[in-house]
């Protein structure tokens, strides 16, 4: 075991493969002595031994800590004090959103809903600590049996943050899908999620970023131009529209969202599910029908069908004519 670039142990952990490299270094596929499997996440060195790239790191580990949500990947264990950096989370096999859409094309409108108002209920747990993830984007959002969990802090930035803490050189996110106010060196809001959320929902919708992508998208932001909406259903459109508006006061609150994508999620006529029927309308008996009973002899004079109060009955209970018929000649016999 061991991954191709020779590591093969991890603080008191087995790696098994590499899962991928980012910005901020390795993850790795990890056992416990247990067996638990885990993802390990290992700080670059040349980001180990500059005062951004640790900063990064600690506020990684903090928002792990403080952030307690059915949508993030709890934090195993870290290694804050000396380098190598590293943290360790719970593992999930499951594909990015980037993978899926790749792979198996689009989501459906009510699949995208449905994710849509998990994200805006992540999001929300996430603001409500006080934080901004700041890096919202399908390759940040893994798959678990359908359902979300947002992983990579590395940038996340908390409300009250003091200014400078972040590398001037480095894009405070990820080229379309970081808003202009950001852009344009303004301190972040939680708005700035909301805007990346807009992104990702119509990335799952369409295959296709509204900006574009790399630097000609950062430009297209920038400058207020409107985003390439072409194939997003209109109601969802018009939530997606709203997540990225240029204004950021305009965008709506993660509650919002959960409220306005829940409404687009029907419940599916599913197997097992019993037919809607409507309610039984009683019989309501005609007041004095003509007399066409067959049974044998004339009514005497000045009287009613002597059958007539059965039927009258019978009726009332709900029965149909054809069952009062039989049930009027049986009784004549």
């Amino acid at each position: 075991m061991g991954s191709l670039d020779g590591t093969r142990r991890i603080g008191r952990f087995t790696v098994e493969r590499t899962l991928g490299n980012g910005g901020m270094g390795k993850v790795y596929l990890c056992r416990t002595p247990g067996g638990l499997r885990l993802a390990v996440k290992v700080i670059s060195t040349e980001l180990a031994h500059s005062h951004t790239g640790r900063v990064r790191f600690h506020r990684e580990v903090e928002a792990l800590r403080d952030v307690r949500s059915p949508y993030t990947l709890p934090l195993y264990d870290a290694q804050t004090a000396t380098p190598p950096f590293w943290l360790a989370s719970r593992y999930v096999e499951g594909p990015t959103l980037d993978e899926h859409v790749r792979r198996r094309g689009p989501l459906g409108e009510r699949r995208v809903a449905e994710l849509g108002a998990m994200l805006a209920e992540a999001l929300a747990g996430v603001h409500a600590h006080g934080l901004i993830h700041r890096d919202l984007k399908p390759t940040n959002i893994i798959l678990e049996d359908g359902e979300p969990r947002i992983i990579d802090f590395g940038i996340v930035r908390s409300h009250s943050a003091t200014k400078g803490l972040t590398d001037p050189q480095s894009p405070p996110g990820t080229h379309g899908y970081v808003p202009a106010e950001s852009l344009r060196g303004g301190e972040p809001t939680p708005a700035v999620d909301v805007f990346a959320l807009g992104v990702v929902l119509a990335f799952a919708a369409t295959g296709l970023l509204p900006f574009g992508h790399g630097l000609p998208a950062t430009l297209r932001i920038y400058q207020g131009m409107p985003p390439r909406l072409t194939g997003v259903p209109p109601a969802l459109a018009s939530v997606v529209r709203a997540c990225l508006s240029p204004a950021p006061a305009e965008r709506p609150l993660p509650e919002r969202l959960m409220a306005e994508l829940g409404a687009l999620v029907k419940p599916p006529p599913g197997p097992g599910r019993p037919p809607v029927r409507p309610p039984r309308q009683p019989t309501v008996p005609v007041a004095d029908p003509p007399h066409h009973c067959h049974v044998p002899g004339p009514p005497a004079a000045g009287e009613g069908c002597a059958l007539r109060p059965v039927a009258a009955r019978l009726l009332a209970s709900g029965l149909s004519r054809p069952l009062i018929r039989k049930a009027v000649l049986q009784h004549a016999r």
